[in-house]
């Protein structure tokens, strides 16, 4: 008996040596030692639907099969159309929305599309990058989804990460367009590009392009900003992308 009491204030001893030493590392406060409530809110939204599935679409002038498939951080999108065009792109989803852009018709252009799971449906909303209108993109059974109207038009302090943790700041100025947003972006480093998003309920995703590959980002709409993440890819990885690593970014107006 007294060995098993030996051993177990031994072990109290230990956790209670760790938690100080802990607490030495963080200016004595508590503070690090568990997520604060924005980020376990993003992190629960984030996970919260699964959308891996094979999906029987149509769209404006089009009907096919949409293959979804996790892939580290987000997923792999394969369009399989009746006219035998295949087409790819990558996504990332937050709460139960996913964001998506696919290169077509050989890089001509590039899509965007925001999508929402419905039992075993899919129903989604698609733009093209150099337009101004959405289209729908639906299983069957699913009911049409509708961008929202969120006033997000403005200029935009933007923090975030690269995948490799690597910091930077920038600017995203958001301009309503029709149906879509026209959105415009400049970073510290003078780089910039131009794309096109829109909302669907409380997520605004967007996506442009380069003469290398596709972006995209989704983003919780929040009374400060926008908050979210983004990937990029080149058009070469499209097809063959296995683990997706996503970039954070906070966009404050």
């Amino acid at each position: 008996m007294r060995k098993r009491w030996g051993i177990a204030a031994l072990f109290i001893g230990m956790a209670a040596l760790g938690i100080v030493w802990w607490l030495s590392l963080n200016n004595w406060s508590f503070k690090g030692m568990v997520p604060s409530k924005e980020s376990l809110h993003f992190s629960r939204r984030a996970d919260s639907v699964d959308f891996s599935g094979v999906y029987a679409i149509h769209g404006p002038g089009y009907t096919g099969t949409l293959t979804i498939r996790r892939a580290g951080d987000g997923y792999n999108l394969c369009w399989q159309l009746a006219d035998s065009s295949v087409y790819y792109g990558n996504g990332l989803a937050v709460g139960d929305v996913l964001g998506a852009v696919c290169a077509v018709q050989g890089h001509k252009h590039t899509r965007v599309m925001a999508y929402k799971k419905e039992a075993d449906g899919l129903s989604g909303l698609a733009a093209r990058m150099d337009g101004d209108k959405l289209g729908c993109e639906k299983t069957a059974n699913a009911e049409r989804i509708r961008a929202s109207t969120y006033p997000l038009t403005g200029t935009y302090t933007v923090e975030g990460s690269h995948p490799n943790q690597m910091s930077y700041k920038g600017e995203m100025m958001l301009e309503r367009t029709g149906a879509t947003y026209t959105v415009r972006c400049r970073a510290s480093d003078s780089s910039q590009y131009c794309g096109t998003g829109f909302a669907v309920d409380e997520v605004f995703v967007t996506g442009y392009s380069n003469a290398m590959g596709v972006g995209i980002g989704v983003y919780e709409i929040k009374s400060s900003g926008l908050e979210g993440r983004w990937l990029y890819t080149d058009y070469s990885r499209l097809a063959t992308t296995s683990q997706i690593r996503a970039g954070r970014e906070r966009a404050a107006r």
